[in-house]
């Protein structure tokens, strides 16, 4: 169960008084261990030498394309003209490699290196270079292509050796990766051995052309086959004269089988008067003779028979002749008819053209199907030789200019032209650099006032005496009755 004086305990706070007071009871302590630490700052500031900041600046452009090491024809070296944020930031990290580093420290004479090459030698090598990166700074500087490089050393002509030194190395290194050495000598190579291509390519054209006799292929081949598709339409012209020619041969001697040779041109009539005539003559004889016979002869006579037989023939001959009168015909020969002869004549005749022309178109068609065959071969073979010459010459020709464009990057590496250039060249600095000086006495005194502070806390936390009626209560777990002042205790303890 809790008892009164503990709730009284627990509800006592804490006041600002009670916060205060362990820096009053060990006051001495906090302001002798403050006053040493702010002491040796300060002499340890003012003991420490002076220190030169040489500064340098280097732009970072986009002038300067270098050939691309490529063999490939479409391989542009053409780029943008602004600088990024990620190249920016790459030239910083190449200033701050260790390999340039090392080169920088070797070269400015910050160290000076053993041939040998021992562990002990690399361990000082190390240290310089740590040493070395921990003064140089290097920030690329906001919304530019700039890059700030300071150095801060004891010797001001030391901080500016260290800087050229290092622009130098630095420019070098990026010659040296912006670009593979060996570029030129490679694409000089390269444009010698296509050239040579070139040239075996060639022969071996100009050879294939004399031994087949022909000069190009492909067009002779074009013109063969015009050629062959002129004759093969005449070819069918001709083929269709002959059947037409055989057509109308058919149907010019069926006309002339129909058509007569010769045709009437006139027809007379009359009667055969010289026939009546000797008719009539001839009956008036038998006439005569028989009425001669009947005087002598009866009519059963024989030859009195004869001549009545002779006299009914001759009459009836005259009747025949005076019913049948005499036609008398005049016939020509049939122009028509000689018309069919003569053109089937002609028609034959162009049959027997068309039919050698036929032949000979025939002829002429094969002859230039088997000469557009062969130039087909031919036109195969050249087109390889051409594809082969004209590789080799592309070749040639992309090498020799990216050979041109290694010898102009040559050029402007022994010349120090590069897309990086120092803008602000390093000088040797005149005056020192202090600004950092007071900020090292104003930090040295904050922490030795904390410090002090905290000392104070910690020799009143450590201390064996009881000093307030809380501490009481809280080591011997009874209430505090009373409490007097550290006055009065002393006067009571003296008997006074």
């Amino acid at each position: 169960m809790t008892s009164h004086s503990d709730v009284d305990r627990d509800l006592r706070m804490t006041t600002l008084r009670d916060l205060i007071a362990p820096i009053f009871r060990h006051k001495l302590a906090g302001f002798l261990t403050a006053l040493t630490l702010f002491t040796g700052t300060t002499v340890m500031v003012l003991r420490s030498p002076k220190q030169y900041e040489a500064e340098m600046k280097i732009l970072v452009k986009r002038e300067r394309v270098d050939a691309i090491v490529s063999g490939d024809s479409k391989a542009s070296s053409q780029g943008r003209s602004d600088v990024t944020e990620d190249e920016l930031n790459s030239e910083v990290e190449l200033l701050k490699s260790r390999d340039l580093l090392e080169q920088v420290a070797l070269a400015a004479g910050l160290y000076a290196a053993d041939n040998g090459g021992s562990a002990d030698d690399r361990i000082a090598i190390s240290r310089t270079v740590q040493a070395l990166q921990g003064n140089l700074k290097i920030t690329p500087l906001k919304k530019t292509t700039l890059i700030s490089v300071t150095y801060r050393s004891s010797d001001p002509t030391r901080a500016a050796r260290v800087l050229r030194e290092l622009a130098r190395l630095y420019l070098e290194k990026h010659l040296s990766l912006r670009r593979p050495p060996g570029t030129h000598q490679f694409f000089s190579e390269q444009a010698a051995r296509f050239r040579e291509e070139l040239t075996a390519a060639e022969a071996r054209w100009q050879e294939y052309g004399r031994q087949e006799h022909v000069v190009s292929a492909e067009v002779e081949k074009e013109s063969t086959l015009q050629t062959l598709a002129n004759f093969e339409a005449a070819l069918q012209q001709a083929r269709g004269g002959l059947a037409d020619a055989n057509r109308r041969i058919a149907e010019l001697e069926a006309q002339i089988a129909a058509e007569p040779p010769r045709q009437t041109t006139q027809i007379r009539t009359s009667e055969n008067t010289d026939l009546i005539g000797r008719l009539k003559s001839r009956i008036l004889d038998l006439e005569v003779k028989q009425a001669e016979m009947l005087r002598k002869f009866t009519s059963t006579y024989p030859p009195v028979v004869e001549i009545e037989q002779e006299l009914v023939q001759a009459r009836a001959a005259l009747e025949r002749t005076q019913k049948a009168p005499l036609t008398e015909e005049t016939t020509d020969q049939n122009p028509t008819h000689q018309w069919l002869r003569s053109e089937l004549a002609r028609v034959k005749t162009d049959r027997a053209s068309a039919v050698a022309r036929t032949a000979a178109l025939a002829d002429s068609v094969r002859v230039y199907r088997e000469k557009a065959r062969e130039l087909d071969e031919k036109s195969a073979t050249q087109q390889d030789l051409k594809r082969t010459m004209k590789s080799a010459e592309e070749n040639y020709l992309l090498y020799a200019r990216k050979q041109e464009e290694a010898r102009i990057s040559d050029a402007l590496d022994h010349t120090r032209i590069a897309n990086v250039t120092v803008a602000d060249a390093p000088t040797v600095p005149v005056l020192p650099v202090n600004r950092g000086r007071a900020l090292i006495l104003m930090l040295g005194a904050m922490m030795a006032v904390v410090l002090g502070i905290g000392v104070t806390y910690v020799l009143d936390y450590l201390s064996p005496y009881l000093r307030t009626p809380t501490e009481v209560e809280r080591a011997l777990d009874i209430p505090v009755l009373a409490s007097l002042p550290a006055r009065h205790r002393s006067g009571i303890f003296s008997g006074r």
